[in-house]
């Protein structure tokens, strides 16, 4: 059987247009085969144990990207050290690496929400979520009405949330300075993995559209 001929641009339009069997054969013929993907490591999976089995020149750049985590951080005072409070559970944390399309390799320090106590450490954590339904409609009105969108993406943006109960949390591994051994860290504004963290930034981000004159 000969093989079928590569669709044209007009083709392809009019199966997206169509959808139904047609589309999902196409789709599935341009999926990336599993084998591929299977191939890449899974950094998620990585522990900061694992990064010093690594090449040194290797594992020199998994350190700086952690170095960059921890200094984006402290920029944004994050945290500040403290002395461990008597009677007050602290939460650990954990590293999370990943490995951008460009190769740029990524360090998180996420906080280990699920060891927080509900009622001392937190106490709501609802956050609004936009329905997918509601940004369709806005696009279509958009293109109907030739109205302009712009779109924006806020770097780390639970980190801008304001705290407002006493979490502390221990030194990240690997970077726990000698000198502070009997020390921990409290924590100002909402790190990742925090129950409330989605709560604090949608707060923060509320208050500022107010500030900005939006309803």
């Amino acid at each position: 059987m000969p093989p079928s001929p590569t669709p044209s641009e007009d083709d392809i339009e009019c199966i997206v247009q169509e959808g139904g069997d047609a589309m999902v054969s196409y789709l599935c013929a341009k999926a990336v085969p599993l084998s591929e993907e299977a191939s890449k490591p899974n950094y998620c999976e990585w522990s900061y144990r694992d990064l010093l089995c690594l090449p040194e020149s290797e594992c020199k750049q998994w350190f700086k990207a952690c170095e960059v985590e921890l200094d984006m951080l402290k920029q944004r005072k994050v945290f500040e050290v403290s002395d461990h409070p008597s009677g007050r559970k602290v939460i650990k944390n954990q590293w999370v690496f990943d490995e951008k399309s460009d190769g740029c390799k990524r360090a998180r320090l996420v906080a280990k929400g699920f060891s927080q106590v509900e009622g001392l450490d937190f106490d709501q954590i609802f956050s609004p979520v936009v329905h997918f339904e509601t940004v369709r409609c806005m696009l279509a009105l958009a293109a109907l009405e030739n109205w302009h969108i712009s779109g924006l993406n806020v770097r780390s943006a639970y980190l801008y949330g304001k705290l407002d109960k006493e979490i502390y949390m221990e030194f990240p591994e690997g970077f726990a300075p000698p000198h502070l051994k009997n020390k921990v860290l409290r924590l100002l504004h909402a790190l990742y993995g925090l129950k409330q963290a989605g709560l604090t930034w949608w707060n923060e981000l509320n208050e500022s559209m107010r500030e900005l004159g939006f309803e």
